[in-house]
Order: structure tokens, then sequence, then C-alpha cells
């Protein structure tokens, strides 16, 4: 199954497949982060703190969550 993980602040996307959990450990290692439940890219992920001071992204294990959600209500 892929899914496409779409940046909550500038709209950019990525596919990944669960075929391999290293696709998804992949894409946070590019830059891929995360807030709540919201998935934001490398480049707005690098830009955070400009646009939240103050408000610290949660970190990986939060991503690796909302994107394994993500493929658990696309297999529902």
């Amino acid at each position: 199954m892929v899914i496409t993980i779409t940046c909550s602040c500038c709209g950019a996307h990525r596919e990944i497949s669960n075929e391999k959990m290293e696709y998804t450990v992949k894409a946070i290692k590019d830059g891929w982060g995360s807030f709540g439940s919201a998935l934001y890219c490398p480049k707005c992920t690098a830009t955070w703190d400009e646009r939240n001071p103050g408000r610290p992204m949660p970190g990986e294990k939060n991503t690796f969550w909302v994107i394994a959600k993500q493929f658990f209500e696309v297999s529902k």
C-alpha cells in the first residue's frame, strides 16, 4: 500500500509505501516533522521555529505515529 503524506503548511507531498518500515523512517530522517497530527515537509520543518516561536515540534516518534495512523486509516 502507498500513501501520500502532505505538508500542512505548503502542500508539498511525498509517497510512502508500507512495504518496509524503513521507508517511513527515511522520510523522517529526510526531515519530515509533525505537530499534533499535522505533518510538515523538510523545508517547513526547518523553518518551524520562525513561524512558531516557543512551540517545539514533538520529535521523530510523533511523526512516525502520525504516518502510521495514516496507513491504518487507509487500510480500514
